[in-house]
């Protein structure tokens, strides 16, 4: 079975809507022009929401998708998926040469897991089925995964908090948004969430900012 994996900073609760915040003056990495950036600087379709840690670090969820798309969790974790934006698996294509393919949208419910994990400092979210969302060039109809990253506020480099793809929890990990700027991973560091396109249900991680120590917790396993 294909799967799918998010990892981001630290945990989150619950979301609720911001309504005109303001960010703190940050520094983009300089390294990568795709790297990290203000929230500020986002497409105007991104999601506006508010997460705060509260769930385990450690944990499940269970969601179900349909025609209408929404808002689902995923512990302190959350993805937004805009109406008819799901790829019909049954009859769409999967792969990295299809992430722009048109497909057939799907038209009945679909039942998602997701695996929530920290190592090594860092959290994942892991979710099956496999699924790729219809492509559009409009952020207002793109799939967006939102992050609770604590230690992102008030931070100065934005480095550390790119949700970066992995094929599995603790897996190899790529900067997809090095090929496609449109997957570049966005961070408010007033409330310390990041942000991200996604084109399909896969592996993503970013930095928690903190040290593994399995000793002090049990939970943490350093990623070979």
């Amino acid at each position: 079975m294909r799967r799918t994996n998010w990892k981001t900073v630290s945990t989150l609760v619950t979301m609720a809507l911001l309504v005109g915040c303001q960010e703190h003056s940050v520094t983009a990495p300089s390294t990568a022009s795709v790297g990290p950036a203000p929230m500020m600087l986002a497409p105007e379709g991104r999601p506006n929401l508010s997460l705060s840690g509260g769930s385990s670090e450690n944990t499940s969820a269970d969601f179900t998708v349909g025609p209408r798309g929404g808002v689902f969790f995923a512990g302190n974790h959350a993805v937004v998926i805009p109406a008819r934006g799901v790829c019909n698996p049954a009859t769409s294509s999967y792969g990295p040469a299809t992430w722009d393919a048109p497909c057939e949208a799907l038209t009945s419910n679909l039942k998602v897991h997701a695996e929530v994990r920290t190592l090594d400092g860092r959290t994942w979210v892991d979710f099956t089925p496999a699924l790729r969302f219809v492509p559009s060039s409009n952020a207002k109809d793109w799939a967006w995964i939102v992050m609770f990253t604590p230690t992102a506020a008030s931070a100065s480099d934005l480095a550390p908090f790119n949700i970066l793809y992995a094929e599995s929890i603790g897996g190899l990990t790529t900067d997809d948004a090095a090929q496609d700027p449109s997957l570049r991973t966005y961070v408010d560091t007033r409330t310390g969430i990041s942000v991200r396109r996604i084109k399909h249900f896969s592996g993503y991680t970013s930095s928690s900012g903190r040290a593994c120590d399995p000793a002090v917790d049990p939970d943490c396993h350093p990623t070979p």
